[in-house]
């Protein structure tokens, strides 16, 4: 008889989700990608990342991670390199497997825009039986991604190669297109078209209404990085200013330094921490040789016979009134001046609406971009709907992504009459931040730079500045992942109340509340899985599948053909956590290929001696357990719970009456070096003459 489970005040916690999730704008799964990653499932990881995201490789490169601005690590150390480990993925693993769908429905749909809301869309409306066409003004795909990103960012080999994939779902790509010129409203309809979806973007920039606009030398800043991004030059003079402070800014002056003039600065509004854009474009653009003129404000531009000589500023007073608004105000008297000869404006972008001449009833905001409903992403006009910056004013690569899917799934909805739901964006809440008592449980773990060419040669070329992760600094940083929200849980009905997990757990995680009889796991459980093999009662269990504690691994070995004659047969339980402390030894031809199959586990203390066990009954000769010493390790305390076991699974061998040397634990630095090769290989020899 199934017991029903009771519904407590704990059942909520259940469903608490890991904020790098909920903090992404397309709820990429990036709590469950990196734990792949750290278990060296990389196809599987790289698979999770594609069905949410069409671009793994480009978004790993320039999107701003607010998952890691919310990774728990903060409090610890440092954020985990979600982003980067999804370049990895797709820079290194990416097989991509098209699935077909089997369901075509009649209604073509028309997209406005190459860029990344415009591919979503389309990547999803195919997916869903959908014909999609897409019509871009530029004479290649990507909008801002490929017009306004520099390539020195992202080498435009990544994004042809993502975009070339959602055209072999289907979708077709019409260059050269313009909305209002070359294709209108209008003809979109004669041509059979039933849905539009407008996802132009925003393609000026921005000016200033202040005295010397005109002069010579003053660029916007849109403009030159389409330029430099599309024939490799734009002409600038010796001393180059941009005004701004947010990431297109900090794009224009590093693509200005590759130029080669004698200077480049940036001035801006903001204060060095009231930046919009990342710390780390920042620190980039100044390590390069960008002077910053922080918290100074523009008041004219100065000229000579025509042509730009410099900027006189203002010190800031504030840049945001007592309401957070944006109002600078600055100091009466504080005029300077910042020489330059040419002077780049990147203070932001704005609309041309010139598509909509033709089309009445589409509604405007005074900003110039398009209303549209927020659930469903349509116009006041039926059939017309608009997403990504043209309706956001300025938004991220993955904000733009998330409009194209949510569009999506809103024209699907509206043309078949349905009420189909991607779950992914209900709201959850969010796990909460560790409490500070626990931090001090936690290791410390450095987080793994990203490689990057020597300055010295960065600035003579536009090759990619970021190398990306080796697969051994991807595997390290993944496993810093504290697996938020996916830890261990308490089934209440099963639950004695014995005390057992309150008293084992290293990071006092485990509760009774006063009044309860049963315990409860909060978000602060680091899935070190000591209570889950302890409890009597077996009424704690991990909320993931990818925590299996080995069983799959072991099971796998043994549906292997290549294992039929192996004797003798060992297999090797390690702790994945010290797969890659020290050297790598490369082992194809040694006795740990030869006669040792290895089942990897993110911290043995998961582990339950019956799985020792269970790998004699499938037909191991041996077992060898390589634990990580106790310095080495993730987990805290891991080391006396593995000997605990450890002893267990001997005296139950000795009592079975089998030679217990066919069990040996053993504690070493790391997993692949000549220590670990060394014991199976002595194993070896030593099951060879029982």
């Amino acid at each position: 008889m199934v017991r029903e489970k009771r519904c407590t005040g704990f059942d909520k916690r259940i469903n608490e989700e890991a904020p790098c999730i909920m903090a992404c704008p397309i709820r990429q799964d990036a709590r469950d990608y990196v734990q792949l990653i750290a278990r060296e499932r990389f196809h599987e990881a790289f698979q999770l990342v594609r069905s949410r995201n069409p671009f793994p490789s480009s978004c790993g490169r320039i999107c701003t991670h607010p998952c890691e601005t919310k990774c728990r690590r903060n409090g610890i150390d440092a954020p985990v390199a979600i982003a980067w480990l999804k370049r990895f993925l797709g820079d290194n693993f990416s097989e991509q497997i098209i699935k077909f769908t089997t369901e075509k429905h009649p209604e073509r749909i028309a997209i406005i825009g190459a860029g990344p809301a415009g591919l979503a869309a389309a990547n999803d409306l195919t997916l869903l039986g959908y014909s999609c066409t897409i019509f871009e003004s530029n004479p290649t795909p990507g909008g801002m991604l490929r017009m306004g990103v520099p390539a020195y960012r992202l080498p435009r080999v990544h994004l042809d190669k993502e975009v070339e994939f959602i055209k072999k779902l289907g979708v077709e790509i019409r260059y050269n297109a313009t909305l209002g010129t070359d294709v209108t409203f209008d003809s979109l309809k004669k041509d059979g078209y039933a849905v539009v979806f407008i996802a132009v973007g925003l393609l000026e920039s921005r000016t200033l209404n202040i005295e010397g606009i005109h002069l010579g030398g003053v660029l916007k800043g849109i403009s030159f990085l389409h330029e430099v991004n599309r024939t490799g030059y734009a002409r600038i003079g010796k001393n180059v200013l941009v005004i701004g402070g947010g990431a297109v800014a900090m794009d224009c002056a590093r693509t200005a330094l590759r130029l080669k003039p004698d200077k480049v600065s940036v001035a801006c509004l903001e204060s060095r921490k009231e930046m919009p854009t990342t710390d780390f474009e920042i620190e980039e653009a100044l390590h390069e040789g960008v002077v910053l003129y922080n918290s100074v404000g523009p008041k004219r531009i100065l000229g000579n016979d025509g042509q730009v000589t410099g900027l006189e500023v203002l010190k800031v007073k504030h840049v945001f009134d007592e309401q957070r608004r944006f109002n600078p105000a600055f100091y009466e008297g504080s005029e300077s001046v910042i020489g330059a000869d040419t002077i780049i404006l990147a203070i932001g972008q704005t609309s041309n609406l010139a598509f909509l001449k033709g089309q009445e009833g589409i509604q405007i905001t005074r900003g110039g971009t398009l209303i549209v409903n927020p659930h469903t992403f349509s116009t006041s006009v039926p059939g017309v709907y608009a997403g990504g910056d043209i309706v956001l004013g300025r938004g991220t690569m993955t904000e733009g992504m998330a409009q194209g899917k949510k569009a999506a799934i809103a024209i699907h909805n509206a043309l078949r009459n349905a009420a189909i739901k991607d779950e992914k964006w209900n709201d959850k809440p969010v796990v909460p931040d560790l409490a500070s008592s626990r931090v001090t449980f936690i290791k410390k773990e450095q987080k793994q730079e990203m490689p990057g060419m020597p300055s010295d040669k960065r600035l003579h070329n536009f090759d990619e500045v970021e190398l990306g992760f080796p697969l051994s600094a991807a595997v390290k940083e993944a496993q810093r992942c504290m697996n938020c929200g996916a830890g261990a849980v308490v089934d209440n009905n099963f639950c004695v109340g014995c005390l057992t997990c309150v008293r084992i757990c290293p990071f006092e995680v485990p509760k009774i509340k006063k009044g309860n009889t049963t315990a409860y796991i909060d978000g602060d459980c680091q899935s070190c899985g000591l209570c889950v093999v302890e409890c009597p009662a077996k009424a704690i269990s991990f909320k993931t599948p990818l925590e299996d504690r080995g069983k799959d691994a072991l099971e796998a070995v043994f549906q292997d053909v290549s294992i039929q004659g192996v004797k003798p047969l060992i297999i090797n339980f390690y702790c994945q956590y010290g797969a890659y402390n020290g050297d790598i030894i490369d082992t194809g031809n040694d006795l740990l290929a030869s006669h040792t199959r290895r089942v990897g586990v993110l911290g043995l203390g998961k582990v339950d001696p019956v799985l020792y066990m269970r790998a004699f009954e499938l037909g191991a000769h041996g077992v060898l357990v390589t634990a990580c010493k106790d310095n080495t390790c993730h987990f805290c305390k891991e080391q006396e719970w593995v000997e605990k076991r450890a002893r267990f699974t001997t005296q139950l061998l000795n009592d079975l009456g089998m030679d217990i040397r066919r069990f040996q634990t053993h504690f070493v630095s790391s997993q692949n070096d000549k220590e670990t090769i060394d014991l199976a290989g002595k194993m070896v020899e030593e099951l060879r003459h029982i």
